[in-house]
């Protein structure tokens, strides 16, 4: 027996915009500065779900030699690649500011000095690959979320019956 089952594209949209939420549970509820995280025993942030994202030392001491010490109370752990669902397969946005962006500019070697440069000369989208070019490098300081805009579901054929 079919059965209809009409569905309004606001309610669409919430139930997409939730499993989006559900999927970012794993995401940073705080960060953690790199001078809070070099001085901490067991350094870590939590989750929006309550776990723990852990850092090593190793890699904490890697973007401290990197990275100007008087940036190190400003610039902010993890740095989260924003997966953009609605651009297309393979492109990421750099959460954060101007600190962050340049850290991963410069292990990309996308520029020499990314901490007296303007914030407008980076780009804006990174790609998969750098992505993981970047997370062989400092991979317990980064995590991947997901995000998309707006969600228009008027022109999508969903079909007017399920079983």
């Amino acid at each position: 027996m079919w059965v209809a089952v009409f569905m309004r594209s606001d309610n669409l949209s919430k139930i997409w915009m939730r499993e989006i939420e559900k999927l970012n549970d794993h995401l940073p509820r705080n960060y953690g500065t790199l001078e809070s995280l070099l001085e901490s025993k067991d350094p870590y942030v939590l989750t929006m779900d309550g776990d723990r994202i852990i850092f090593k030392k190793e890699e904490l001491q890697f973007l401290a030699d990197m990275v100007p010490k008087e940036y190190h109370g400003k610039l902010q752990l993890p740095i989260v690649f924003i997966r953009r669902i609605d651009m297309g397969e393979g492109v990421f946005s750099i959460s954060g500011g101007k600190i962050e962006k340049g850290v991963v500019m410069k292990l990309l070697g996308l520029t020499d000095d990314p901490f007296s440069e303007d914030e407008n000369n980076f780009h804006p989208y990174i790609y998969r690959h750098q992505v993981l070019e970047v997370r062989r490098k400092i991979r317990s300081l980064t995590t991947i979320g997901f995000a998309t805009t707006k969600l228009n579901f008027k022109n999508l054929d969903f079909g007017d019956k399920l079983d």
